[in-house]
């Protein structure tokens, strides 16, 4: 840059009041954040029930085996090898890889509550060390439904700025898994 750029020194920035007093601008924060929290609540139901949906179509094609073709069983297989790559044994990297799948297309509540049942069950269906690395490897917001509430939630706060969002939403979802299953990687290698 060869000139003086327009913000060095000092910038006037007008932002206008939109509330009189405090009564009013706490009224004002309530009525944003129940719309945020309804965003937030309607986004995780529309997702689940698109899962269950594709779930439903995915039942009805003809399978061999004595379980019905999932999008659970389906993520399961595409996300063992990064299971395996982040230390689970091979014959439990189908299970994590279903719950890393679960993690991205559902949320990690969903996650959580199955990796909670398969440990609790009364033969565990992971050991203790894949159940350590897959509570790290779920850890954090990167999934579909975390995009929908970001576009919902900061494009309602910023609607000229909602193209930028959506742009830049399935890459930073990406880099955020990449981050958490990092995270899980090195939790395996610290725990041996």
């Amino acid at each position: 840059e060869d000139g003086t750029p327009a913000t060095s020194g000092q910038l006037d920035m007008h932002i206008p009041q939109t509330a009189r007093n405090l009564l009013e601008a706490a009224a004002n924060g309530a009525a944003e954040g129940t719309k945020l929290a309804l965003n937030v609540a309607g986004m995780l139901i529309a997702f689940v029930g698109l899962i269950a949906m594709v779930d439903f179509g995915l039942a009805a094609l003809p399978f061999p085996g004595d379980q019905p073709l999932s999008l659970s069983m389906i993520l399961g297989w595409l996300f063992a090898p990064i299971a395996f790559i982040m230390g689970v044994p091979w014959d439990e990297a189908g299970a994590v890889g279903t719950l890393l799948g679960q993690k991205i297309v559902l949320t990690e509540f969903v996650a959580y509550i199955n990796l909670g049942g398969m440990v609790a069950a009364s033969e565990p269906v992971i050991s203790e060390r894949s159940s350590i690395i897959a509570s790290y490897a779920l850890c954090g917001f990167a999934n579909f439904a975390s995009i929908g509430i970001q576009l919902g939630g900061i494009g309602g706060i910023a609607p000229d700025r909602m193209g930028d969002l959506a742009d830049l939403a399935l890459r930073a979802m990406v880099a955020g898994s990449i981050a958490a299953f990092m995270t899980g990687t090195i939790a395996g290698v610290l725990i041996g």
